[in-house]
């Protein structure tokens, strides 16, 4: 677990490094309304934090857990949390910190744990994947980002 620990963590400090200077102008920047702002798009991916925390530190609890799958209602996620009325440094360091606790988690994750399971609706996922998963669907986000940066400032 250390390698993917070190991963997260150089995704995220490589992320902070080349963004954390971006003005709430662009990062709030709403090309249509289809698509998210780069604050929505971090926003996405606290929650994704906040969710995978659960997950993460229950799973080392017992062997199977039921708990809800937010990712069918994302969209809506967003619109309470409105993200873009809060600064994008609010939002980055938010989102920098919650993954330095989550590499943490990772760091010392109980091995006898990994295959722990979450239930959720007819498919169970090990812990072990729920990890692997976390890193795979930031590193996509992080990609959605950067094109939408791309969109922005061209």
């Amino acid at each position: 677990m250390k390698e993917i620990s070190n991963e997260l963590i150089g995704i995220v400090n490589n992320f902070y490094d080349r963004y954390n200077s971006l003005s709430d102008t662009i990062t709030s920047a709403r090309l249509s309304e289809n698509k998210w702002t780069l604050k929505e798009i971090i926003g996405h991916l606290i929650d994704s934090a906040s969710n995978n925390h659960q997950r993460f530190v229950r799973l080392q609890l017992t062997d199977n857990l039921m708990f809800p799958d937010y990712s069918s209602d994302n969209e809506n996620w967003l619109k309470i949390e409105q993200y873009n009325a809060l600064s994008w440094n609010s939002i980055l360091s938010l989102w920098k910190e919650f993954n330095v606790l989550i590499a943490h988690i990772i760091l010392h994750v109980k091995t006898d744990c990994l295959a722990h399971t979450w239930l959720v609706g007819n498919k169970p996922a090990t812990l072990d994947y729920l990890i692997n998963d976390y890193i795979r669907h930031s590193k996509e986000h992080i990609e959605h980002f950067q094109d939408r940066y791309d969109e922005i400032i061209s």
